[in-house]
């Protein structure tokens, strides 16, 4: 048989043993051995930084979550105080028309009273202006123009 020795190995064994014995031995083992158990060592470390980097995101996460949620209570907090100033103001808008409703009756209604007194003053100021003409001065005269009495403003009769 080829590729097989005497003693029944392969020949491929021998060799592989052969380079092992010439490139160090046992310190080729050992530090194949040695390299087997620095990976393992490395992926449980990474699996470990891995989980551990897990529970940083996890926590960045919650605090971002936290820091959302504060901001809503915030927003709505904001809302609220919003809406009540824009209440308050629709309140104070109705006053306001209110008051300038009644501010336009008074103003009306004081328009009518001057009117009235100019017309009542003009009335009076032709009565006097009349009686300037017609005046005479002496009160028992029978042909006294006008006649007495005539044109005396209610305001005198009053008194």
């Amino acid at each position: 048989m080829e590729g097989v020795l005497e003693g029944g190995m392969p020949l491929w064994i021998n060799v592989a043993l052969a380079i092992i014995a010439a490139l160090g031995g046992l310190e080729l083992v050992k530090y194949l051995i040695s390299l087997r158990a620095n990976r393992r060592k490395d992926k449980a470390q990474a699996a470990q930084e891995e989980a551990s980097a897990g529970t940083q995101d996890a926590e960045w996460r919650k605090n971002e979550l936290e820091l959302m949620n504060q901001f809503v209570e915030t927003a709505k907090q904001q809302f609220e105080d919003l809406k009540q100033r824009y209440d308050m103001m629709l309140e104070e808008k109705k006053e306001d028309r209110k008051l300038k409703q009644e501010y336009r009756l008074q103003l009306a209604e004081h328009e009518r009273k001057i009117e009235g007194l100019q017309r009542a003053f003009t009335e009076e100021q032709a009565r006097r202006k009349r009686s300037e003409r017609l005046y005479c001065s002496d009160e028992q005269c029978s042909k006294r123009k006008p006649p007495l009495g005539t044109y005396v403003s209610e305001m005198v009769s009053a008194k």
